[in-house]
């Protein structure tokens, strides 16, 4: 069954009133940093390590290196909710906004490699869009090969067991036993495959009152072996799928 997650509030995660929205004022750019941290979603019994973990077939795995592609994060606007008429409704004064040239204002296209070396709640910034104002429903998070001009790759090809990422979407590496008494066996796994899930944002306003947010998701990454027995190995399990399905969406709570 499932586990539900309670969602993740880390740093400056804010939700954003719309006030003082009247005005001639041109505004030149919202901003909504991005970051992300990896968390688990179930506990587990015994003394068990860092990335030990237990899945929903009941096989107990151990991870010892560990790396997912995320290629892009975008935001989406409420359905239906036009940001032009959303503030319209709000001012009768108009409000004038100034365009931007980025291309895709509500989308992260810097690719990172994501470690799992790193320890849980270490946020890892991704970046900055500088979307227009408006309200934001959900976040598009897409999993993907990397290329060669991903974040992160030189930490993956360093170490005892070095990696290149390039063209892979993931990556693991551990130990898994399928019984109560059996021994460990070791595995390592390479995906090129691609994911995507939308994530329920706890409605995000950006204003010229209030320019500016942080969003921080997790990923928690005990699920992804999920599916995993001696009957389906690693190799024959969408691991990329389990990776998006992992998403925890991140809280939005007053600064």
């Amino acid at each position: 069954m499932r586990t539900f997650l309670k969602p993740v509030t880390v740093g400056a995660a804010a939700l954003l009133s719309l006030a003082g929205c009247g005005g001639t004022n041109v505004q030149d750019g919202m901003t909504l940093d991005l970051a992300l941290i990896t968390a688990r979603a179930r506990p587990i019994s015994g003394a068990a390590g860092a990335r030990e973990l237990m899945n929903d077939q009941g096989t107990r795995a151990v991870l010892t290196s560990g790396f997912v592609t995320l290629g892009s994060v975008e935001l989406l606007p409420c359905a239906g909710v036009g940001w032009k008429r959303f503030l319209r409704q709000l001012s009768p004064v108009g409000t004038a906004w100034a365009h931007h040239t980025v291309t895709h204002p509500t989308r992260l296209d810097t690719a990172h490699v994501v470690n799992l070396g790193s320890a849980d709640g270490t946020v890892l910034p991704l970046g900055a869009v500088h979307p227009p104002p408006g309200r934001y429903c959900h976040a598009r998070l897409n999993f993907e090969p990397a290329g060669n001009d991903a974040q992160g790759l030189a930490a993956a090809a360093q170490g005892d067991a070095p990696v290149d990422m390039v063209g892979r979407s993931l990556h693991l590496r551990g130990t898994l036993s399928t019984g109560q008494d059996s021994e460990p066996q070791p595995f390592e796994v390479s995906f090129q495959t691609r994911a995507s899930v939308d994530v329920l944002l706890e409605w995000v306003t950006l204003s010229e009152a209030a320019p500016h947010t942080q969003l921080v998701f997790a990923l928690s990454w005990d699920t992804w072996l999920d599916g995993v027995s001696a009957e389906q190995p690693p190799a024959n399990v969408d691991l990329v799928g389990n990776v998006a399905r992992s998403v925890v969406p991140p809280s939005s709570v007053a600064p």
